[in-house]
């Protein structure tokens, strides 16, 4: 509060001041403030006024180093000149100088100490370097030079506060009170400093007194419970808030302190019950219900009690409000949350049959059809969202993925092409893009574009382990560049060494390269590390051995393949011909 009434109160100085006019009408007091004893030359004078004017137009044009060098200038011909000093403040101020504007806005006030502007403006830049006790002996020469100004009153009255001069501050609004009568926000003011200082009898007295004064206002009562509460007065503070509710029955605000009230006094069944109330009512504003329900998400997973309480919060919600978009939203993440995808998606798909201008539900949604793997869905409602935002990159990303999925490959090239060229300064989307462009072409059998894709991708990010073991995998099927294609795989293997996926392809690499003892061991590795559940990593196992020449061990392993299911097309020709088929 102390900041804000000194920027008001001086705002209005300062325009004051920048205008010429007022600036001519200080140089009255230019000739007046310099040194008695030595008093100016009139040539002195002419160059002191000539600098001083030049000072200000500089100031004008926004140029305040030019303002302060001349000010500077001006303050050596006459070093006792208040308002230069208080200029040259104004213009370290600008030059981010702090400490020096104060050093000048001391000089500016000691050579003119009636100048209550001037004792502003230092009391103002105390504030900014917060050395709040000096402040306090120039808003009390301001308090005395103007008593009917209660703004001054008020700023003396915050200083007192932030300095912990609580009864200084008091005295302060009291002596406001005395003149102005009883009004809420003295009151509140002194409660606040009276709980501070360890008085609650006399917060209570403060808050009573609204009371009196305003008998038919509730919010009263809620501040008297408030004190009770910190207090430790359940039972004084539990009637402060049935005074209130009986006051004004309708208002949403007293079924939330109600229920916060009963949730620390413990009763956890009867604070749930004001909370359904709270959300019953069509007049509690849909904003603060979706804040309660923020809490709920937060703490579901440790106290999964909670889960069916914000379910039943959630229904109520959008039974109150049915046309509230936001309602449906916040109950299709609940449901999301808690992976029931079904219902999610009716709420989502409501939100958007009464408002379509949420992107953000737009995308959920289309998470939410990703994660159930319904791409034929994604792909219409992909469309449909890009009609309505063609600029969003992660559409074209989620009508790729769901045409890449349906194996309609020349349009997931298309749509990632183009959102490949919406995105700008995302290095993470860029690269996801590329990948699944690699991807696409890859399987098109346009190897060229598929391989200058992926290059592309880890230029973006070198690091990107799903286009590392992709590219180097695709490469040495095709048994082509496959010192780069090692070179991938490596890589991939340092930065997640362990895994049966990325060994395996590793272990492929020295296979197409003739180099089969080498690839024995990396399959070996994969297989040690959870290969040995996976089809295409057991048959690898099965045609290394083949071709370092042990066929019965190799036909045991295409066996197990097949067992598993998903091998190679080949598996039952390897199988039946016990002998390697490529």
């Amino acid at each position: 509060m102390v900041k804000l009434v000194l920027q008001l109160i001086f705002a209005g100085f300062i325009i004051s001041l920048g205008g010429c006019k007022t600036s001519k009408q200080k140089q009255s007091s230019v000739s007046s403030s310099a040194r008695a004893d030595v008093p100016m030359t009139e040539k002195e004078q002419l160059e002191f006024d000539f600098l001083f004017f030049e000072a200000l137009k500089e100031k004008q044009l926004g140029n305040s180093k030019a303002a302060q060098a001349k000010l500077q200038q001006a303050i050596r011909i006459n070093p006792r000149n208040a308002t230069a000093h208080y200029e040259l403040s104004q213009a370290y101020l600008e030059n981010g100088s702090l400490d020096q504007s104060i050093i000048s806005a001391q000089n500016a006030v000691r050579f003119d100490e009636k100048n209550n502007w001037f004792k502003m403006a230092l009391a103002e830049l105390y504030e900014r370097s917060s050395n709040f006790d000096k402040m306090i002996p120039l808003l009390q020469d301001l308090v005395k030079a103007y008593p009917e100004n209660y703004e001054y009153q008020y700023a003396l009255a915050g200083v007192f506060s932030q300095t912990k001069k609580y009864a200084e501050a008091i005295s302060i609004f009291e002596k406001i009170e005395k003149k102005t009568g009883v009004n809420e926000e003295l009151a509140l003011q002194k409660k606040e400093l009276f709980e501070r200082m360890g008085k609650p009898e006399k917060a209570i007295e403060e808050v009573n007194k609204l009371i009196d004064a305003v008998p038919e206002e509730p919010e009263y009562y809620g501040y008297l419970a408030e004190i009770y509460i910190n207090n430790k007065q359940p039972d004084l503070a539990l009637k402060a808030y049935q005074e209130l509710q009986k006051k004004d029955p309708e208002n949403p605000r007293i079924h939330f302190l109600l229920a916060e009230f009963y949730r620390t006094q413990g009763q956890k069944d009867k604070s749930f019950e004001e909370l359904k109330l709270a959300f019953s009512q069509a007049n509690t504003p849909v904003d603060a219900k979706i804040q309660v329900l923020g809490s709920y998400f937060e703490l579901v997973s440790q106290y999964p009690e909670l889960k069916e309480q914000s379910k039943t919060l959630c229904d109520i919600l959008v039974k109150t409000h049915p046309e509230e978009t936001k309602a449906h939203a916040v109950y299709g993440d609940f449901l999301f949350q808690e992976g029931n995808l079904e219902e999610a998606e009716r709420e989502y798909r409501k939100v958007l049959a009464l408002d379509k201008s949420s992107f953000n539900v737009w995308s959920q949604l289309l998470v939410l059809v990703n994660e159930k793997k319904d791409f034929s869905g994604m792909l219409d409602l992909s469309k449909e969202a890009i009609e309505l935002f063609p600029n969003q990159p992660t559409l074209y990303l989620f009508k790729g993925i769901a045409a890449q999925q349906l194996k309609q490959y020349e349009q997931s090239v298309e749509a990632f092409k183009e959102g490949a060229n919406l995105t700008v300064d995302n290095i993470g989307l860029s690269a996801q893009f590329y990948a699944s462009l690699g991807d696409s072409y890859n399987y098109l059998n346009k190897y060229t574009e598929s391989d200058a894709a992926y290059e592309k991708a880890l230029k973006y990010d070198e690091s990107n382990i799903y286009v590392l073991n992709n590219y180097a995998y695709y490469l040495s099927l095709r048994k082509q560049n496959l010192d780069r294609a090692k070179e991938l795989a490596l890589k991939c293997n340092d930065l997640k060494p362990g895994n049966p996926s990325y060994e395996d392809t590793y272990g492929w690499i020295f296979y197409q390269s003739g180099d089969y003892n080498s690839a024995d061991i990396w399959i070996d590795k994969a297989i040690k590390n959870g290969g040995i559940k996976s089809a295409t990593i057991m048959e690898h196992k099965g045609d290394i051995l083949w071709k370092l020449g042990k066929t019965a061990d190799a036909l045991d392993f295409w066996k197990r393949a097949k067992e598993l299911g998903g091998a190679s097309d080949k598996i039952e020709m390897k199988i039946n011909q016990q002998k390697l088929i490529e």
